[in-house]
């Protein structure tokens, strides 16, 4: 028993919660107690920059989006330029583990409409797909708490 729990298991974190909750709920006489979070996914895509040098000497942040924090820049130990992430919401996904994490090409517009947002000189063809990955969300597209990536209960 404990009086605090902190799960903090990732993209599986809701198959933790679920295990809790089922506990609790097992022991509970209370019918209206909550159930286990749902969680939602959001797949974040990664662009690299070639054929031209990027002018950032940091970070670079715009304004957040729904989900996310917009499209910035970052350079890498080799001093190599990243555009990312974007916000892409997976539906119906049971196991995290079937998401595909390629990127996918076509994405690039929207990439390079963002990114002239803060650098207008950004040379068409100028990217090429990087990498993805996965954020767990508590919240589904389009909620006000999209941008959430914790739950506090209790």
């Amino acid at each position: 028993s404990c009086d605090n729990l902190v799960n903090c298991a990732g993209l599986f974190a809701h198959e933790i919660s679920a295990m809790v909750y089922g506990s609790l709920m097992s022991l509970s006489t209370n019918e209206n107690e909550a159930a286990a979070p749902k969680q939602y996914f959001a797949k974040g895509n990664y662009y690299k920059l070639e054929g031209q040098k990027g002018p950032f000497s940091h970070l670079i942040y715009p304004v957040p989006e729904p989900g996310g924090l917009g499209v910035h820049a970052t350079i890498d130990l080799g001093g190599s330029t990243r555009f990312g992430p974007d916000v892409e919401w997976l539906e119906g996904i049971v196991n995290p583990d079937d998401i595909d994490l390629s990127v996918d090409p076509s994405r690039a517009d929207s990439f390079y409409d963002a990114i002239r947002k803060y650098w207008p000189k950004l040379h068409d063809n100028g990217l090429v797909p990087d990498y993805a990955g996965i954020r767990p969300k508590s919240a589904p597209k389009g909620s006000s708490q999209a941008s959430g990536d914790f739950v506090i209960s209790g």
